[in-house]
């Protein structure tokens, strides 16, 4: 006899995992997968050639110079962690230096070449090696030479100048190329006048000194002065390193810190036609003798506000 239950269809089908036997259908599905799975890798196994391959060290050398160049500069200037995963201290970074003669002479010049090093000695901690305390055989490999104005501007360092010995070291520095001059303030400055010897004490030291610098280093070809925001690019300091500059016949190149240097090139921020130059949120505050204007540092030069 019929059912009334025959040929009706289920509004909400009842989920798999609430018929019954679903635990025991499931556990019999993963187990064939994984006899499938087990099959296939005996199957790609027995393909296999499983003779032992003898390995062989990998040869360094063999690498295009760009990419060894690109591992020293990793390997030395990269930061590690203090310690490793197990805890030990990591090897130095100077390690590679002592792997043999040719790894030494290779990662030696991207050492000397790449790091920025301070001709006068400034602070105890500062950590890149004076260049005059360099060996000869690593000094030709500079390129990077710093010069920082305004430290004890009051009593400048007795060993700040330039002695025979030094005159010999800068003469080997054949590759540098570019004097980098960071001026930290101008002690000419009215708020330093209650402290300075006199009004021009440090700016004649700093321009004898750069100008004993150039008389030794006839290899130079640009100066670059730059320094912090609140040093006036027309004062009486930067005025006369540029002179100093001027006179041994050198390039002056604006450093991008302080905002001297053009985004699109090396222009100084007086070539503007205006009086004074004041630093200030990224552009260059006019005060003239037609008006008062914004000149952008980033883009072309806009017309200047009458």
């Amino acid at each position: 006899m019929p059912n009334w239950r025959d040929g009706l269809i289920e509004a909400f089908p009842i989920p798999e995992d609430r018929r019954p036997g679903w635990k025991r259908r499931a556990r019999k599905a993963a187990a064939e997968a994984a006899e499938v799975e087990a099959a296939e890798v005996t199957e790609a196994l027995s393909r296999l050639d499983l003779t032992k391959i003898p390995s062989q060290p990998f040869r360094f050398f063999d690498l295009p110079s760009e990419l060894r160049n690109r591992i020293y500069d990793y390997t030395l200037f990269s930061k590690p962690a203090y310690r490793d995963a197990k805890g030990r201290r990591r090897s130095s970074r100077l390690a590679s230096l002592l792997v043999n003669k040719k790894m030494h002479d290779e990662a030696a010049y991207i050492l000397y070449s790449t790091t920025k090093f301070p001709l006068f000695f400034i602070q105890a901690f500062e950590a890149p090696p004076l260049v005059s305390e360099l060996s000869p055989r690593y000094q030709v490999f500079v390129s990077n030479l710093k010069m920082t104005i305004g430290p004890s501007w009051t009593d400048p360092p007795k060993h700040w100048k330039v002695t025979p010995r030094l005159a010999k070291c800068l003469k080997r520095l054949t590759a540098v190329q570019t004097l980098r001059i960071f001026v930290e303030f101008d002690p000419s400055h009215p708020v330093f006048e209650k402290y300075r010897k006199s009004y021009s004490f440090y700016t004649d030291f700093s321009g004898e000194l750069l100008g004993d610098v150039l008389d030794a280093m006839p290899q130079l070809q640009y100066v670059e002065l730059d320094g912090n925001p609140g040093v006036d690019v027309n004062g009486p300091l930067v005025t006369r390193l540029r002179r100093e500059a001027a006179e041994q016949e050198k390039e002056i190149r604006w450093g991008r810190q302080a905002g001297w240097a053009h985004k699109h090139g090396l222009k100084s921020a007086h070539d503007v036609e205006t009086g004074a130059v004041i630093y200030e949120m990224g552009h260059i505050q006019l005060d003239g003798v037609r008006g008062v204007g914004m000149v952008n540092l980033v883009g072309e030069r806009p017309k200047i506000a009458v």
